[in-house]
C-alpha cells in the first residue's frame, strides 16, 4: 500500500509576519498544501496520513470547506487525519460537526480508537486533542485488535506537555507503522517501523533544514520510507567570517553570492564571525535589506592590538589588565576571552568618561 505521511501544515500561521517579503507567507502555506494534494492524485496515493495541527489554530468553517473540497479531488485516496495540539477540538469548534467527504477518516475520539478502511485492508488507531496540553502518555498499551491487518497508529505527540511517547512501548505493541506529528524536524526510524515526518513548510526561523512529507510503502512483511523535500521556502543559516580589512560592501557582495547560490526563495539567518578592525562597524540593517534575511547577529570581535594598547595606558587600570596577560607565550581560550572582553568593556568605559 502506497501512503504519504504529512503533518504540522499549520494552515493560517503567517509566519515572518512582519517582514516586507514575507506579506503573501500564509497563502504559500495553502499553496503547499494544494500542491500535495496534487501530488497525492499524480503518484495515485492509496493512504494520506495527516498526524495532527492541519490548521495553526481554530479553523473557520469556510477553511474545512476549502480543506475538504481539496480532499474531494482524490477521492480514490482515503484520508486519515486527527487534530493536535494547535486546533485542537475545543467547545464550538466547527471540527464537531463538520461533514467530511466520504473518503476522509477524521480521527475525533479523546482516547484511542480503531477506525478500520476495509477497502486497503487497514487499521487505522488514532485520537485528537480536545485541549492544548495533555501530559497523559495516551499512547502507550495500545491493543491491536486484529494482528492479519495492516496497523497504522497516528500519533501527535512527543514531549512533557504533549502527549509524551515512549517510543519502545509503542515498538513492541506491533504496528506495521506509526505516523508521527507534533516534532518539526523529520526524523525516520525505518528499523522501527516509525517516523517524524516533519513540517511540511517551516514556521520558524529555528526550523533549518529541508521539510515536506514521506512517502512510503507497506505491507505486513515490508516498509519503506524516504523523506521527500517539498516546502516552497527553506530555512537557511549564512555564517560569513570577517577579516580586519573587511568592509560592510564586501560583506553585502559575499550574501549575496551565498543567497544567489543557494536559492533566492529561502530564508537566510545570517551569523558573523571572526575578528573585526576595532574602528569597523558592521551595517546589520544593510545585509537584512539584501534578500529574505530574517536576523542578522553579529558574534565578531574586535581585532585589538594589544601591545599598542599597553604602551599607551601603562598608567593606567587598562594598562595594567593588560599586563597580566601581554608576557605569557600562550592564552587558554578562557584567558583570550578573558582578555578581548575585560579589554572592550574597559575601552567602553573610558569613552563613556570622556
Amino acid at each position: 500500500m502506497r501512503f504519504i505521511h504529512t503533518a504540522d501544515i499549520h494552515l493560517g500561521a503567517t509566519p515572518e509576519s512582519k517582514m516586507d517579503w514575507a506579506v503573501h507567507r500564509g497563502d504559500e502555506m495553502w499553496g503547499t498544501f494544494e500542491r500535495l494534494i496534487k501530488k497525492v492524485k499524480e503518484d495515485e496515493i492509496e493512504l494520506l496520513i495527516i498526524a495532527g495541527d492541519l490548521f495553526h489554530r481554530q479553523p473557520l468553517l469556510r477553511e474545512l470547506k476549502e480543506v475538504d473540497y481539496l480532499f474531494s479531488t482524490i477521492p480514490d485516496t482515503k484520508v486519515v487525519l486527527c487534530a493536535g495540539n494547535h486546533d485542537a477540538i475545543k467547545k464550538g469548534s466547527f471540527y464537531r460537526n463538520f461533514e467530511w467527504n466520504k473518503n476522509v477518516y477524521f480521527l475525533d475520539s479523546k482516547t484511542v480508537d480503531c477506525v478500520p478502511i476495509d477497502d486497503l485492508g487497514v487499521d487505522v488507531y488514532g485520537l485528537s486533542y480536545y485541549k492544548n496540553e495533555i501530559t497523559e502518555p495516551l499512547y502507550d498499551d495500545i491493543q491491536i485488535k486484529n494482528p492479519y491487518r495492516i496497523n497504522i497508529l497516528v500519533a501527535h505527540g512527543g514531549d512533557d506537555k504533549h502527549i509524551p511517547i515512549n517510543k519502545r512501548k509503542i515498538m513492541l505493541e506491533g504496528f506495521d507503522y506509526v505516523a508521527f506529528g507534533h516534532i518539526h524536524i523529520p526524523d525516520l526510524d525505518e528499523a522501527n517501523r516509525m517516523a517524524y515526518s516533519g513540517s511540511l513548510e517551516p514556521i520558524d526561523v529555528n526550523e533549518i533544514g529541508p521539510r515536506g512529507f514521506i512517502y512510503g510503502e507497506v505491507t505486513k512483511q515490508n516498509l519503506n520510507i524516504r523523506f521527500q523535500s517539498f516546502s516552497k521556502r527553506e530555512y537557511k543559516h549564512a555564517e560569513m567570517t570577517v577579516t580586519t580589512n573587511a568592509t560592510n560592501m564586501e560583506l553585502r557582495h559575499t550574501l549575496m553570492e551565498f543567497i544567489e547560490k543557494e536559492g533566492r526563495d529561502n530564508i537566510y539567518k545570517v551569523t558573523i564571525v571572526g575578528y573585526r578592525n576595532p574602528d569597523f562597524d558592521i551595517d546589520l540593517e544593510g545585509l537584512a535589506q539584501v534578500g529574505n534575511v530574517v536576523s542578522v547577529t553579529d558574534r565578531t570581535e574586535p581585532d585589538y592590538d594589544f601591545e599598542e594598547l599597553y604602551e599607551r595606558n601603562k598608567d593606567n587600570l587598562l594598562g595594567m589588565f593588560i599586563e597580566k596577560y601581554i608576557d605569557q607565550d600562550v592564552l587558554s581560550p578562557i584567558q583570550q576571552k578573558t582578555l578581548y572582553y575585560g579589554v572592550k568593556a574597559l575601552l567602553e568605559a573610558m569613552e563613556d568618561k570622556q
